[in-house]
């Protein structure tokens, strides 16, 4: 399903991009136009004469996409390898399916576009285009009421997200769509109104009429109005890539795919028959020592808690409702919480604590949070238990309570040997650089995993059993040696990674086609009014003005046209990435922040190339008459 949205979402923007590309193309061929139209061109020949040039381009760049696309296939595939955190590698194939249906789609784009742009010409005085160059534009205009409004729809846009995020039962999806709307309505008033009217607002100023302000504000002006749409349009689409290509990166960090997760390294739980085999000499004991010092041998400075929590039987006094969970001592959660950076907690009296399952769970404790009136079997007394909004947990199925030394020391005194035949013990093991993949990281995960293994032969082997006397001993064995279940943080890391690994792609993929599709854009756009553009600064060179001067002049300009687009880009998405981060509650920031940096840089390379580029053919025509 991502796959296909992906799809569907670069034919679109293909579309958008070949539109405006033809469109640009054909302004640029103006004069050419004209002349072939006052020579006597017929209208159907000059219609199949665009046709034919925009498919030859078509075709041509079809092949050639391709071709570059199949010689960086296997570049393709060990990048995504290493987006899945893929053990073996990918082998290399041709994409049929894929090839055929990327020369039909296009080919039906360029035929469409063509077409529809060549009839637009058709229709259209082209007499008169030769002329239009000389034709003044009408001074732009901005209506303080529709800049006021800009405001204000930018205001309640990213007042519907703060309020999403913020209200209690955030699943209506109107108010997301009131974001969308009203943002990307503040977008278009900013770049028509909001823009223009800064610039009639300089106008008015005294230091309008001061060297280079005067032409750089006049040609603002009317270049503002021009491109209105085109920066509305990049902008709207910037935004949507970065938050997606931020969230998308995102999702393959250490932070989004251990948010719910007890935050240590490795977490080995066990029991056992205490009356047959004593804690010192149990095996998966022993293995989480052996784990525990083959990480300090390697220099990874690891800390080791072993807890042991005690069941027992609550009852909700207002409810009338028995609940089965265990019970951990308040000194074995503060020491667990110092060395795994948690916070600590502090007890009352005859008070137990229950923390959150988990964040969600955590964000309800800490807006309603309360205390409830509690009976404890076998113990006289009254006793509370207070929800607590921090998260904690000793298993994904396992909630525990936290409780006082001494009520827990009571507690454990009460109970019969028959009551807890069996001992439950969670070992945890931390340490730094969990997640740097090393060779020891991956033995330490093998073995585990072959130790589940071995549980789980063991226990097909004991349903085979018919002998009951047999089949008795064998379970106290299984379940006294073999029993073991753990979590590692890194074997989570690595199966989330996996699974949002096509999201990832999809994500870089995205945003790697907006960015050749803005830049693309932005650059037709600068090179489809060189002649005219060529014409003003030959004028300018007439009457002295020096090339220095004329340098800054279009150096301003084009810093407006290419930054201002990706700077509002970058406030929306901003703004909508503070509200994933808010719904999340995890710090993602630094995330958003490499994107962005990553975008200003290509971004700036795009602006030198292209100012490098623009200025030599500027000069050129500006100096020589005859360049035109």
């Amino acid at each position: 399903m991502g796959m296909t949205v992906s799809q569907v979402l670069i034919v679109a923007l293909s579309f958008i991009f070949l539109w405006y590309s033809f469109g640009i193309f054909s302004k640029a061929r103006k004069r050419e136009l004209s002349i072939y139209v006052m020579l006597g061109i017929q209208p159907k020949d000059l219609r199949k004469l665009l046709f034919g040039e925009n498919m030859v381009i078509g075709i041509g760049a079809i092949i050639s996409g391709i071709t570059i696309g199949l010689v960086f296939m296997k570049a393709i595939l060990i990048i995504v390898q290493n987006i899945l955190s893929l053990t073996t590698g990918l082998d290399f194939y041709f994409p049929t399916v894929g090839i055929v249906l990327t020369i039909g789609v296009y080919i039906i784009l360029f035929l469409f576009v063509s077409f529809f742009l060549t009839l637009k010409i058709e229709t259209a005085n082209l007499t008169q285009l030769g002329k239009s160059e000389e034709m003044p534009d009408k001074t732009p205009r901005a209506n303080p009421v529709l800049v006021l409004l800009a405001f204000i729809s930018l205001g309640i846009g990213y007042g519907s997200l703060v309020y999403f995020v913020k209200s209690l039962y955030n699943n209506n999806i109107l108010v997301l769509l009131s974001c969308v709307m009203f943002t990307v309505i503040a977008t278009f008033l900013f770049f028509h109104q909001v823009s223009v009217y800064y610039y009639l607002w300089r106008k008015k100023r005294a230091d309008y009429w001061q060297g280079k302000q005067l032409l750089l504000t006049a040609t603002s002006i009317y270049r503002g109005k021009e491109n209105a749409n085109l920066f509305a349009l990049i902008t709207c689409t910037a935004a949507v890539a970065l938050v997606g290509v931020s969230v998308t990166a995102s999702l393959g960090s250490t932070e989004a795919n251990t948010r719910n997760n007890l935050p240590a390294a490795l977490v080995i739980n066990h029991s056992f028959d205490p009356t047959q085999i004593s804690e010192a000499e149990h095996p998966i004991l022993q293995l989480g020592q052996e784990i525990f010092e083959q990480l300090a041998k390697a220099g990874y400075e690891p800390t080791y808690e072993k807890i042991q929590p005690i069941p027992f039987e609550y009852t909700l006094k207002e409810e009338n409702v028995s609940n089965y969970t265990g019970v951990i001592s308040i000194s074995d959660y503060n020491r667990l919480a110092k060395q795994l950076g948690m916070e600590t907690l502090v007890t009352k009296e005859n008070e137990l604590l229950l923390p959150a399952f988990d964040l969600e769970e955590a964000t309800y404790f800490k807006k309603f949070g309360q205390s409830y009136p509690i009976s404890i079997v076998d113990l006289e007394g009254d006793f509370t238990l207070t929800e607590v909004p921090i998260p904690f947990r000793l298993s994904v199925y396992n909630q525990i309570l936290i409780a006082p030394d001494s009520l827990v020391g009571l507690i454990k005194g009460k109970m019969q040997t028959e009551d807890m035949p069996y001992s439950e013990i969670y070992q945890f093991i931390h340490y730094q650089n969990w997640d740097d993949g090393s060779a020891l990281n991956k033995q330490i995960l093998t073995r585990l995993t072959q130790k589940v293994v071995d549980f789980e032969t063991a226990m097909e082997e004991y349903h085979s059993i018919d002998n009951e006397e047999t089949s008795i001993e064998k379970w106290d064995d299984i379940i006294n040696t073999k029993y073991l279940e753990f979590d590692s943080l890194y074997h989570n890391l690595i199966q989330k990674r996996q699974a949002n690994g096509f999201i990832l792609m999809i994500g870089l993929l995205i945003g790697g086609v907006f960015f050749l599709f803005a830049s693309s854009i932005l650059y037709f756009r600068l090179f489809g009014d060189l002649d005219k553009e060529g014409r003003l600064h030959r004028s300018l060179y007439q009457i002295g003005l020096t090339p220095k001067m004329r340098h800054q002049i279009v150096t301003r300009q084009l810093l407006t046209m290419y930054f201002l687009p990706m700077i509002v880009a970058t406030c929306h998405s901003a703004v909508a990435f503070w509200g994933i981060v808010q719904l999340a509650e995890v710090n993602l920031w630094h995330y958003f922040f490499i994107i962005i940096a990553v975008y200003f840089l290509l971004q700036f390379l795009l602006f030198w190339i292209s100012r490098w580029r623009y200025l030599t053919h500027l000069d050129l025509r500006a100096e020589n008459p005859q360049a035109f």
